[in-house]
């Protein structure tokens, strides 16, 4: 729960005093991009507007993502909870398990840009939402979240005296900007052909030739094909970064704006992807304190080598604006603390089960497998789009592939340990040999024990955990709250059974608000109210007439 200190400062702040203390923030968040810049260290990519930023900010180049997937990993950053933790550890709940479903954390955990819509941030997002508790696109997750869910430049809808908080997605770098054409099975969905359209638009100047083969793949011409439309992907998305920039500039706003460069997890490749490898979950993390007061306490184009989670993003972003950081949050800010570890999970993935659990230092990451019948290169239906995913496939039938690039193929060990500073593609599985058995030990009785503590919902079974979300597979209707006038003040209460519900409200015929207080009556003619709980379906609205 957020703490009495933080409500105070909230109570004392005029809206225009918070305006000036407190920063901007937006992040930039890319669909399925590993730490593909130049400035960072490859050399085959071409982003000059990534690599402008990286100079300018300070770049996390030991930042992970929770989950090699996007929905959890989204369902934990946007939270600072461990998916597995608040039940939205399956890919997806909405689709691809036994029946449609929308995991119900516990009541008190709140997404944070609704925590900071409390505290007067205008709050907004594009195209994706994604978080597990929500469906995929805009308009279909708890409405208390986001002031606007469909404005690439979100901020030009806002009070200009207000500060604001938000989520830029790119698209182009996602998994399906490989696919060649566009699947009669995906027709449906926008992305395919915005994906094709933005590809066609830009030029391909990376070729197969110049891309570097990992040993986990045979070095064919497909494969470098697809390695390379990766790259180009990626030189399309550092033009459209640095249109963000320049529409900030234009604004007036990049000096006093905290940017944020991520992605959701790494690249959309097979076996990085969805994968508990790092291949599958480190990620970019740049940040650039613009010319806000923190500039002072970060240099100028800084290395970090700080272990940095997605769960940490939320308990940062609320340190930076002075908010107190709930009890709840698994992460922690990085302003004044350091990770000895960072923890990832991998589940079921479509309709195919599986529940693996990793935990890595700076130098040693240990897997542990719970489901030891899977394989890595589990079928699923979209990934079989990727023609490098078929090829790869017909090579293992085929038995072309060495013993290396065969292993994803197998069933997935028990136990992996890898040493990452010797062997960054994790091909040589530690855990049997003798010399490295203190480390194992170690690093499984620290996973263990974080499965634990986090009361990992990957062990229920997913049908007795969607019928503790959905009673008898039922969407729970949420109760609507009361409105009432006391001395000149209008005060909202949730339903008694469920009163952390999330509750928004609109004032005559305005735009809808998060509630977090008693409002003003003078002015206020109309007032309507809704509660949600996240994953149920939203109330029934309430209005009064104020006479």
């Amino acid at each position: 729960m957020i703490r009495t200190l933080a409500l105070i400062i909230f109570i004392n702040f005029s809206v225009n005093s918070f305006a000036l203390e407190r920063p901007n923030i937006l992040i930039i968040m890319a669909d399925d991009m590993g730490p593909r810049i130049n400035a960072l260290g490859d050399n085959v990519s071409i982003t000059p507007a990534l690599d402008d930023f990286v100079k300018s900010g300070t770049s996390y180049v030991n930042a992970f993502a929770t989950a090699g997937v996007c929905a959890c990993s989204r369902s934990a950053f946007l939270t600072g909870k461990n998916q597995i933790s608040i039940g939205s550890m399956h890919m997806r709940t909405s689709s691809g398990g036994y029946v449609p479903y929308l995991a119900v954390p516990s009541p008190e955990i709140k997404a944070f840009p609704e925590i900071l819509r409390k505290f007067g941030y205008y709050t907004f997002t594009n195209d994706k939402l994604d978080y597990q508790f929500s469906g995929i696109f805009p308009g279909s997750g708890p409405f208390t979240i986001w002031d606007n869910e469909n404005d690439l430049y979100g901020w030009k809808k806002r009070d200009i005296t207000q500060p604001f908080f938000g989520i830029i997605n790119l698209i182009v770098t996602h998994e399906s900007g490989l696919f060649y054409g566009i699947p009669d099975s995906l027709a449906y969905l926008p992305i395919m052909t915005m994906q094709k359209k933005i590809q066609r638009d830009y030029e391909a100047p990376i070729s197969p030739e110049q891309v570097l083969i990992p040993p986990f793949y045979p070095d064919t011409d497909l494969v470098r094909k697809d390695i390379s439309r990766l790259y180009n992907n990626i030189f399309i998305l550092d033009k459209q970064f640095k249109d963000i920039l320049n529409e900030l500039e234009k604004d007036g706003l990049l000096e006093n704006t905290i940017i944020i460069f991520s992605s959701d997890h790494s690249d959309g490749l097979p076996r990085y992807k969805r994968e508990l490898f790092d291949t599958g979950i480190k990620v970019p993390f740049i940040v650039n304190w613009s010319k806000t007061n923190f500039a002072t306490q970060f240099s100028k184009n800084t290395i970090s080598t700080d272990l940095v989670s997605f769960i940490d993003i939320a308990p940062t972003v609320l340190d930076i604006v002075g908010i107190n950081i709930p009890s709840y949050m698994d992460g922690i800010s990085l302003l004044s603390k350091k990770n000895k570890y960072i923890y990832a999970a991998r589940d079921r993935l479509d309709d195919m089960p599986g529940r693996l659990r990793a935990i890595r230092s700076k130098n040693f990451k240990f897997i542990k497998n719970y489901m030891p019948e899977i394989v890595g290169a589990q079928k699923l239906a979209f990934r079989e789009n990727l023609k490098i995913m078929k090829e790869l496939r017909s090579f293992h039938k085929n038995e072309k592939l060495d013993e290396v690039q065969s292993q994803w193929f197998k069933p997935i060990p028990l136990k992996q340990l890898y040493n990452l500073e010797n062997d960054p593609f994790e091909i040589n599985n530690l855990a049997l040999k003798r010399e490295y058995q203190n480390i194992l030990n170690e690093l499984e009785a620290e996973l263990d024990n974080w499965v634990t503590v986090n009361n990992d919902n990957g062990a229920i079974p997913e049908m007795d955990l969607i019928n503790e979300f959905w009673p008898n597979q039922n969407q729970p209707l949420t109760k609507k709250p009361t409105i009432q006038i006391k001395d000149n003040k209008i005060i909202i209460n949730n339903d008694p059974s469920n009163p952390l519900a999330s509750t928004g409200y609109k004032i005559n015929s305005g735009v809808w608000k998060v509630y977090s207080d008693a409002i003003d009556l003078k002015g206020v003619k109309h007032i309507t109210s809704k509660s949600v709980k996240y994953g149920w379906k939203e109330s029934e609205e309430v209005s009064l007439i104020i006479r």
